[in-house]
């Protein structure tokens, strides 16, 4: 089985509280973007925007088998995401089958197929996409598949917003961003400018000089007013805040989107990408063909 991973875009981003165990709570609307990229109705815009996960039963093997393509995942199998998500899957499940007194039928092996194209350290959530599709296709090889919830509950064990991908579905998020409500926000018609410079923001960093507070709009209502709109009702990303200042190439491209037409534009998550939304595809694609050359990606998206 294949499947085309998308990534996500942050609608606003307000960090409200420091948390007793270190963490942080937020407020932000999830709306995922790449479902069309390289379709008939989405033609290229740049580079591939959506990562290639392929899961198939092995025919000679009884171990799980990994093999990883395009951008270099740069990490130890014990913390890639998707090798943890099948591990944790075979887990939950052999636990699940022992309880219910049934023998699974998963097969022994699998052999796992990456393609990475979504660019890292961009706050567009590829990596946690991977690992949450990869907990989605391996429940649809199983003779009793677990329902949508369970399988948030394990994606929320791998990581805060990967939960989000389950559904995969525009989404008001709190808590450290598991707590799930779905928005009627559609951004139907509309396309997209992402772009991501040579910058590399850490979580730390991110978060290093953050002070929480309320957030100044409610994103749940995103959905009753324009994109042109939201600038003015304080719809924005916190980090921006601080990250700007650090990192001037940023504000610089948000700058640009909006002189090019955007409706919109911020970064999304924790950065480094930044994104404008455009009312429709010739305002879009003047504005891609337009951005300047020496950033490490753009594309062009339909929403």
């Amino acid at each position: 089985m294949i499947s085309f991973v998308n990534a996500k875009l942050n609608i606003g981003l307000y960090i409200t509280r420091r948390r007793p165990d270190g963490y942080h709570d937020l407020e932000t609307l999830f709306y995922p973007v790449g479902l069309y990229d390289g379709t008939p109705v989405a033609p290229e815009g740049g580079a591939p925007f959506c990562d290639i996960l392929e899961i198939t039963p092995s025919e000679t093997a009884a171990a799980d088998r990994f093999m990883f393509l395009g951008r270099k995942v740069d990490c130890p199998p014990e913390k890639n995401l998707v090798c943890r998500a099948v591990s944790l899957f075979r887990s939950e499940l052999a636990e699940e089958s022992a309880g219910a007194g049934v023998f699974s039928r998963l097969p022994e092996g699998v052999d796992v197929t990456l393609i990475k194209n979504l660019p890292d350290g961009a706050g567009l959530g590829g990596g946690s996409a991977d690992a949450s599709f990869t907990l989605r296709l391996l429940n649809e090889l199983t003779a009793k598949p677990f329902s949508a919830g369970r399988l948030e509950e394990m994606a929320l064990r791998l990581g805060a917003d990967c939960p989000f991908f389950i559904r995969n579905r525009p989404a008001f998020a709190s808590g450290v961003g598991d707590l799930l409500e779905e928005s009627s926000l559609s951004l139907a018609g509309r396309w997209a400018v992402v772009a991501k410079p040579h910058v590399y923001v850490s979580t730390r960093e991110a978060f290093a000089n953050i002070s929480p507070r309320p957030a100044s709009f409610d994103l749940r209502r995103l959905g009753e007013f324009a994109p042109s709109e939201w600038r003015g009702l304080g719809v924005a990303n916190q980090f921006e805040e601080t990250l700007f200042p650090l990192h001037p190439v940023l504000a610089d491209i948000k700058q640009a989107l909006y002189d090019r037409g955007a409706e919109y534009a911020s970064m999304s998550g924790s950065g480094a990408a930044l994104y404008g939304i455009f009312p429709d595809e010739p305002s879009a694609r003047v504005a891609f063909e337009s951005m300047p050359s020496t950033l490490e990606g753009v594309w062009l998206l339909k929403l």
